[in-house]
């Protein structure tokens, strides 16, 4: 990387603004916008460490300390992740291509295993330098990369629950999975 602004420096301006904002999304992602310009601005494409990720073949670290890990990830054109749940907060900046993200609202009292009822509250298409985030309560997204370039810089700001729900919407319905271990995209299917 020839550019100034490192991983690292994007790591310590994360860790500075939730400090102050917690995992306030709105706030939070409002905050991450000039941190992730920087990083965004970078020549990424030898940068990193690969890594294992939970829907998508090509991950590398570019940071991890246990708790924050940043990732550059290529999403393969075509495959659709399906809704599902996280347990922590997630943002994403578009560093190339285009992913249409849906974020969606739990409507139900999430009493009765295997029944959800989700409402979209975030239906759009992401390019480059367009940033989101998914955070509690709102912490459901599908996506879907609409390019063969569609490569973006995650950060996530906590672990990972095990296991995630994923969910169909036009059946109320939802699996418990663990994405490192399970096949999602069948499992989900066969609801």
């Amino acid at each position: 990387m020839s550019n100034e602004y490192t991983p690292l420096d994007l790591a310590r301006d994360v860790m500075k603004l939730v400090e102050k904002h917690g995992t306030d999304g709105a706030k939070l992602l409002a905050a991450l916008r000039e941190p992730y310009t920087k990083i965004l601005a970078c020549d990424l494409t030898n940068a990193g460490v690969k890594r294992q990720g939970n829907h998508i073949d090509n991950s590398k670290y570019l940071y991890y300390d246990g708790v924050m890990s940043i990732t550059f990830d290529h999403l393969p054109k075509g495959k659709r992740i399906p809704p599902h749940d996280h347990g922590i907060w997630e943002a994403m900046g578009m560093y190339s291509g285009r992913l249409k993200q849906v974020v969606y609202d739990r409507l139900d009292d999430r009493t009765k295993e295997g029944y959800a009822e989700l409402k979209s509250i975030d239906d759009r298409v992401l390019e480059r330098n367009d940033t989101t985030i998914v955070a509690p309560p709102a912490e459901i997204h599908s996506f879907e990369a609409l390019t063969d370039d569609t490569f973006a810089v995650t950060i996530v700001g906590g672990r990972y629950k095990d296991d995630r729900a994923y969910f169909k919407p036009e059946t109320n319905s939802y699996v418990r999975r663990n994405p490192k271990k399970d096949k999602i995209v069948a499992a989900v299917a066969a609801l």
